[in-house]
């Protein structure tokens, strides 16, 4: 089974919040995880996000990182990861990330290691827009 890797334009699309397209008999455990936008930050009310990415290094990256998931928790790791672009308003899906192994406790390291990494090292930057209407360019983990 392939892994699922896509940027996309605005929210993450349904068809991926739910880790259908990854399920196997070969795999034990499966491991989900759906970043959300807020609509609060630090005590201010958060109306919208912008997500600009570098789309020409950022699906090279975003594949090195599912490489490096899998080089450290299993070469039975499947993923699936698919992150918004443009504008999202709170409540809409920013990032889907599935992953599958044969025993669980990979598919939640690898989980765990993919989101982490994607927020270290993905060139994909949020201005966060605020009730106030101020925004602000934020930095990553």
């Amino acid at each position: 089974m392939p892994d699922h890797l896509a940027l996309v334009s605005g929210p993450v699309p349904a068809e991926f919040h739910a880790p259908t397209a990854i399920l196997s008999a070969a795999h034990g455990g499966c491991c989900s995880f759906l970043g959300v936008v807020r609509d609060h930050h630090h005590g201010r009310t958060v109306t919208a996000l912008h997500y600009q990415c570098y789309a020409a290094m950022a699906e090279p990256v975003l594949r090195a990182l599912v490489a490096e998931a899998r080089s450290l928790h299993g070469d039975d790791v499947a993923a699936i990861v698919v992150h918004a672009t443009g504008d999202l308003v709170p409540g809409q899906v920013a990032v889907a990330i599935h992953t599958a192994s044969t025993h669980r406790a990979a598919a939640f390291a690898a989980c765990r290691h993919l989101i982490e990494r994607i927020k270290e090292d993905l060139p994909i930057w949020k201005r966060e827009s605020y009730a106030d209407g101020t925004s602000e360019w934020l930095k990553g983990s």
